[in-house]
């Protein structure tokens, strides 16, 4: 078989992983809306450290819901390190939602290569459910009150601007 182009590569993986999401029925009905407080959680980060949305109120939150397997996810993981890098010490706390099946000792070998920074946490599939999350990459944005300001299917380059600039205006209001 020839090989693909990369980005009908990644296109065609991105309409793949879609497609399996959308088979997959939803166990609840609650899915986040634009300017709604962002579903509670009370959950542990692959380090062990506590994390809650009453925790992460007052600063701007960055929830990120990717897994290994996912190109643009995988695309993305260097501009979040990046964002982590340049804005925590300002008030953004950015929380990687993995959603891979291989349990956390995988996941903190690929983190550990990866050399990623902010805080990392296995998300349960009801936490998925409870954000509607149905694709993937899905990037919710907070402002410092909890509520969903953004929510942005998918990374690209355009996408990394869009989101960097929206946290410069969030740290500041």
């Amino acid at each position: 078989m020839p090989k693909l182009s990369g980005i009908f590569s990644r296109t065609v993986t991105l309409l793949l992983t879609a497609l399996l999401f959308f088979a997959i029925p939803a166990k609840s009905e609650a899915a986040t809306v634009l300017n709604q407080p962002a579903p509670a959680f009370k959950l542990f980060s692959i380090n062990g450290e506590p994390v809650s949305t009453t925790g992460l109120k007052g600063s701007v939150v960055l929830i990120d819901f990717w897994a290994t397997w996912c190109p643009p996810c995988r695309e993305s993981l260097p501009f979040m390190n990046e964002l982590h890098r340049k804005y925590a010490k300002q008030g953004l706390q950015i929380i990687g939602m993995n959603v891979d099946e291989g349990g956390e000792r995988q996941i903190k070998s690929f983190i550990a290569e990866k050399g990623l920074s902010y805080t990392i946490i296995m998300a349960p599939r009801k936490l998925q459910d409870d954000y509607g999350v149905r694709a993937l990459p899905v990037i919710f944005v907070l402002n410092k009150k909890g509520v969903v300001v953004r929510q942005l299917l998918g990374f690209s380059p355009s996408h990394g601007k869009y989101i960097e600039n929206l946290i410069k205006t969030l740290l500041i209001e």
